[in-house]
């Protein structure tokens, strides 16, 4: 039976796309190669708040809501608990840290984000100078999510192929519309690749110890999210010039350094893992139909607050696909149309 609509890619992108075209009642394909570069290797964190400059992350009053919304009425459907309720602790580097965290608390658009902590120090984790708090829904288990996912529209019908597709399909068919939801395979797509995509390889590391003892994220320069069972996952790195999701002694050694300034206490590396994250030059997503093929669309570029954007951008890149309305400027790919104006044409 033919279907009109057609997502390419099952990673963070293409997954929440499904649910929100199946929640409008719409009946879609799913091309899955099985080639993911991020998701899988990601550790799903919803963090309001960015450390390195203290500010809030962009759009975030209306991405965080909505997106633990949507996590929570898809886990419902899947019978399984999708958000861990993981709160961030963040320690303070010095006294002006703190000052500065303490500001930003008497600030309206801060408060409900960010706290002062009363808790006692984690144990064998260096806070010297006490911490603070960010509340989140926590993290994603973007695994149990793509594969139950999967599993849930496939008895539902959905047909998921792994034939290999690339952008003369949609010239194939001009009658169906392809969604393209490659994270970072899309820039050997021709269609899109004009579009300023970034290869941000990073890497994590899961470790295990029997004296780390705390059930909530510690984030300073890296993060160490609680998996259960003595397990951590530890990262993360950002490599600009790796164009393959392999791991690497530098990026282990780093992530090593960077841990044992944080803990005090034994460890062994349980396993090493690699992606790369589908980053825009503008840290802005990437929704809507190619200048010149109209059946063409992308909805990419997450980037590494995916798991924010993700629910809220899928559903606002179906208002435009299905409803015809506006996309917002920040997120139009018409805002690099200059870009493919100055590629060369497809032949």
């Amino acid at each position: 039976m033919f279907e009109k609509n057609h997502i390419i890619g099952w990673g963070l992108a293409g997954a929440t796309l499904a649910w929100q075209l199946h929640f409008r009642n719409q009946k879609f394909v799913v091309h899955d190669s099985g080639h993911n570069h991020s998701t899988r290797t990601a550790a799903g964190l919803a963090n309001p708040i960015v450390f390195k400059r203290l500010t809030r992350s962009w759009n975030v009053d209306v991405l965080m809501p909505y997106a633990q919304t949507f996590y929570e009425k898809v886990g419902e459907l899947l019978n399984v608990r999708l958000l861990s309720g993981k709160n961030i602790y963040y320690p303070f580097t010095n006294a002006e840290d703190e000052n500065n965290w303490s500001a930003k608390m008497g600030d309206d658009r801060f408060k409900k984000y960010i706290e002062h902590t009363t808790l006692k120090p984690f144990e064998h984790v260096h806070i010297p100078h006490g911490m603070g708090k960010v509340n989140t829904f926590g993290n994603l288990d973007t695994n149990a999510f793509l594969d139950l996912s999967k599993n849930y529209f496939q008895q539902a019908g959905v047909l998921f192929t792994e034939e290999k597709t690339n952008w003369t399909i949609t010239q194939q068919h001009p009658e169906a519309n392809y969604i393209f939801c490659e994270g970072i395979d899309v820039i050997h797509n021709p269609l899109f690749s004009y579009l300023p995509m970034k290869t941000s390889h990073g890497e994590t590391l899961t470790i295990e110890s029997d004296e780390l003892h705390f059930n909530d994220v510690v984030s300073k320069n890296l993060f160490i999210l609680p998996l259960g069972n003595k397990r951590f996952k530890v990262g993360a790195t950002y490599n600009w010039e790796q164009k393959e999701p392999f791991t690497t002694v530098e990026g282990k050694a780093d992530l090593v350094e960077r841990l044992e300034h944080l803990i005090d206490c034994p460890y062994k590396i349980v396993s090493h893992q690699a992606g790369i994250r589908p980053t825009v030059a503008d840290r802005r997503p990437l929704l809507g139909v190619h200048p010149n093929q109209k059946n063409a669309f992308i909805y990419n570029g997450l980037g590494t607050k995916g798991v924010m954007l993700a629910p809220y951008y899928a559903n606002h890149f179906l208002d435009f696909f299905l409803d015809k309305k506006t996309l917002d400027a920040e997120v139009n790919i018409q805002r690099f149309n200059k870009r493919f104006l100055k590629s060369t044409p497809l032949a």
